[in-house]
């Protein structure tokens, strides 16, 4: 009986580490012309606008980027689907010569397949056999529908689509953007031969088995790509898979990559400097910013008090042209404004929990959840004062235990694991604009005079 080998080389979490990528395209390049037969794919958060070329381009330039690697299918991660309007979201894709894979996030108001998207495509190998690859990102059920985007439940989809692949395919993929513990619980309850996984930036080295699935995971920032080796026999079973990762660095450099690397970054900012905001009068400190900010959160929402930290800040802004660029060097977070309501009870609480963490929190380095900073900061307020004896005023009035008060703030809080009380607030997270986004909006209205 023949058999085939097939490789399927994959990137992911990539969030726009252009430094790695001159020597990770020659990698997929060379390693493409050396498989007899390979498919290419990448499993999300290939943009990050923390970088000015993504920023500039509203991720356009990545895909120009990764159009040179022949991937054969993607999948979104919540850099993607979170972070872009709608709007840019429908655009990302106009240039990419190759299929978005995503069977879980429906276009409101009609619930349908964004047109940008495929729920799942079958390749056929040289030898007839059918694989199937289906791309699913994680369902912020919170955050897509105020973007216009639906997303459905893992399991109800899987449950839906899984027997119409099994039908139609010999082997089934899944290009996973959930995290290893769901593609590990993926793995326990359902009939997928390889899930390719993003997400929590894990890396599974020599891949992962889990109750005969195949895990496989390249980590972050492009420091590894993944490649999985398939051994069909020519009826399409499985005989063997296999999962390795190669190190970036291990990858062949060449005296151009800087170039290429520098070029992109400069190209961004040089975009973005172009993007004239206002005229400042004087130069304006991170700690200035702070208070600011609290400021335009308070008039966005039209709200009596709001609350943010320190470490939003990274950098000064000078007196003069202020400019995109320079919003974006000071504000590099995916992070957006946020309303939410407590009971007095919990305002207490709140200050109770950041008593007990705000020493270690002043320093803490942090990533993720959105923050692209240094280090988190201490936590300002606007509109609620605690006394020397302990008392917290709301404008002014004593709270009382069993009144609704309303804080702007950032939805960042809501994501890390500091603030019991704010995970379990209620809150209206305003997912169309970014912090610096605002900031740009509310120095443009105060400086408009200058």
């Amino acid at each position: 009986m023949g058999t085939e080998t097939i490789h399927l080389l994959h990137t992911n979490d990539m969030h726009s580490h252009f430094e790695n990528w001159p020597r990770i395209l020659r990698f997929l390049l060379e390693k493409q012309k050396t498989y007899t037969q390979s498919y290419t794919f990448d499993i999300g958060d290939a943009i990050d606008r923390l970088n000015p070329y993504t920023d500039a381009t509203m991720g356009q330039g990545n895909i120009e980027l990764m159009n040179e690697a022949h991937y054969d299918g993607v999948t979104i991660g919540n850099n993607e689907g979170l972070v872009l309007s709608h709007e840019a979201m429908n655009h990302l894709y106009d240039g990419a010569n190759f299929d978005v894979l995503l069977g879980n996030l429906k276009e409101y108001p009609s619930l349908t397949q964004p047109t940008w998207a495929k729920n799942y495509k079958i390749i056929t190998t040289n030898s007839g056999t059918k694989i199937a690859v289906l791309g699913l990102t994680a369902p912020y059920m919170l955050t897509y529908p105020s973007l216009g985007w639906k997303p459905y439940d893992v399991d109800e989809t899987i449950g839906k689509l899984l027997p119409i692949l099994r039908q139609k395919a010999d082997v089934v993929v899944l290009l996973s953007h959930l995290g290893l513990p769901t593609d590990e619980h993926l793995g326990e309850k359902y009939d997928i031969d390889i899930i390719i996984g993003a997400h929590t930036h894990h890396l599974l080295e020599h891949g992962k088995m889990v109750s005969g699935t195949l895990l496989a995971a390249a980590g972050r920032y492009g420091n590894y790509v993944g490649d999985i080796s398939l051994e069909i026999s020519n009826d399409g079973q499985i005989l063997s898979k296999k999962a390795v990762t190669t190190p970036t660095y291990e990858m062949s450099e060449d005296d151009e990559d800087y170039h290429l690397i520098h070029g992109l970054f400069k190209k961004g900012q040089t975009v973005l400097t172009t993007r004239y905001v206002t005229q400042l009068p004087r130069d304006i400190t991170t700690d200035e910013q702070s208070y600011d900010a609290m400021r335009a959160l308070k008039q966005y929402f039209d709200a009596p008090a709001a609350m943010l930290s320190t470490g939003m800040f990274v950098e000064d802004f000078p007196k003069g042209r202020l400019n995109q660029y320079e919003l974006l060097e000071s504000m590099p977070h995916a992070i957006n404004p946020m309303l939410m309501t407590l009971k007095g009870q919990k305002i207490i609480e709140l200050f109770e929990e950041l008593d007990a963490q705000q020493e270690w929190l002043s320093t803490l380095a942090m990533k993720g959840s959105g923050f692209r900073g240094k280090i988190f900061g201490y936590m300002r307020f606007d509109g609620i004062d605690r006394q020397k004896n302990g008392q917290i005023l709301y404008q002014g009035q004593t709270i009382q235990p069993h009144q609704n008060y309303q804080i702007a703030t950032l939805d960042h809080y809501k994501w890390v694991p500091f603030f019991p009380v704010i995970q379990d607030a209620p809150v209206k997270i305003e997912l169309r604009i970014l912090l610096r986004e605002l900031m740009a909006q509310y120095y443009k209205k105060k400086y408009s005079n200058v």
